[in-house]
């Protein structure tokens, strides 16, 4: 790589981060945190579960009821948790948070791993006036997720700052460490987690809301199932919010895409079935049935059901993606109804696979149902065919597993 693309790219990823309120602030220096994940320290009880240390791993030995509890989430943004968390199969119950931590869920910020873990019943609902993070799970990771299962309801009213909520994550992100070489990027996976659950969210400025995740930032998305319904206002700013992701950002790798490709930032293998209610007073409203805002996320195999009513000054809704920017869009089916509440002087802008689309597009082998008047007529399914599992065997090749989890 050139010396001129090295700076261009730590120039974009500077002003990125700063503009999305994740990063800045001052450079620390530290002595070097030895984390174990080889050796798993068991946990049984709720107490050793709330004093679990953040460089250490742990394997869960059975069930865990936090009811009655005011949850204090482990891990924070000065100390996040780094280590290897095993679920082992087993459940954590009535996860409970009513006061703002910044970032909020059984966890708070992590960069390690989570797997084999459900969580059940967790309620989050809080008012806070500055930017939060929100998710059954985490409130943001930069690292592994994996066959994680949540159930509950997340509700923020936020009177000041943005704010970004999942029903898993509120925030997903890879980043690149300096000196910023693309050949040592490695994304984080989330991957063969379910979601299922309410999010209600009224924000002051930016709302980034998704059904999984409200915003992943160069992370992999596969083989996900979400079931949502999701409320989402924003009174002076932008809404994001989708049915599996609120906002998706893959651009650190944008203008070099032989590297972008080669990392292979996919959305791939994921259902999401969704009813989405989404109100920017001031601003635009990014919806969709997958993703409400993508740029750079090559997506392909996923499975969208939605039905989508928004309300902005210009409204960009998609039965799959919202508004998309230069993405490789292949081999998903949506399907759904649109409705936008309008007045004479919006803007609107409705769509089968992207509601508004910018730089090179990719769209090639997506299908849909639809009783909306959409763009691509030839690739509208009826009903009866969207219901025959044979019809998707044989015009996406996807495989049975897969298509008997949206259809039965």
């Amino acid at each position: 790589m050139t010396m001129k693309k090295v700076l261009l790219l730590i120039t974009f990823l500077s002003i990125f981060l700063v503009g999305c309120g994740l990063g800045g602030g001052e450079v620390t220096t530290t002595e070097p945190i030895i984390i174990d994940t080889e050796n798993f320290i068991e946990i049984s009880t709720v107490a050793e579960l709330k004093a679990i240390e953040m460089n250490k791993s742990y394997i869960l030995m059975n069930d865990l009821n936090l009811y009655g509890e005011e949850w204090v989430p482990l891990g924070t943004n000065s100390s996040p948790y780094l280590g290897v968390f095993d679920g082992n199969g087993n459940t954590i119950s009535y996860l409970s948070i009513t006061k703002d931590n910044n970032y909020n869920g059984l966890f708070g910020k992590v960069e390690g791993k989570i797997f084999d873990l459900k969580i059940s019943d967790f309620n989050i609902d809080y008012t806070t006036d500055k930017i939060t993070f929100a998710g059954g799970l985490a409130g943001l990771t930069t690292g592994d997720v994996e066959n994680v299962s949540v159930v509950g309801n997340i509700k923020i009213n936020n009177a000041k700052s943005n704010t970004y909520a999942g029903l898993l994550l509120g925030t997903s992100q890879s980043v690149l460490e300096a000196p910023y070489d693309l050949t040592a990027f490695k994304a984080n996976l989330i991957s063969s987690n379910q979601a299922s659950g309410e999010i209600d969210v009224i924000t002051e400025r930016i709302a980034f809301v998704g059904g999984l995740i409200g915003k992943s930032f160069n992370s992999i998305i596969s083989e996900n199932y979400v079931e949502t319904n999701l409320s989402v206002v924003a009174n002076l700013n932008h809404v994001h919010v989708g049915g599996l992701l609120g906002h998706n950002f893959s651009g650190i790798l944008s203008g070099f895409e032989i590297e972008r490709v080669s990392k292979n930032l996919a959305i791939t293998n994921n259902i999401a079935i969704s009813t989405i209610s989404s109100e920017a007073k001031a601003a635009n409203s990014y919806a969709g049935g997958l993703i409400g805002y993508n740029f750079y996320g090559d997506s392909s195999d996923n499975y969208s059901e939605t039905a989508i009513v928004s309300k902005g000054i210009v409204k960009v809704i998609s039965l799959l993606i919202g508004e998309d920017w230069g993405s490789s869009i292949e081999s998903n089916f949506a399907k759904g109804i649109l409705t936008y509440l309008s007045q004479e002087e919006d803007e609107n802008h409705l769509g089968a696979f992207i509601g508004r689309g910018f730089g090179n597009n990719e769209i090639s082998s997506n299908y849909y149902t639809s009783d909306n008047d959409l763009q691509y007529l030839e690739s509208k399914v009826s009903e009866e065919d969207s219901l025959d599992s044979q019809w998707y065997v044989n015009n996406l090749e996807w495989e049975a597993t897969f298509i008997s989890k949206f259809l039965d």
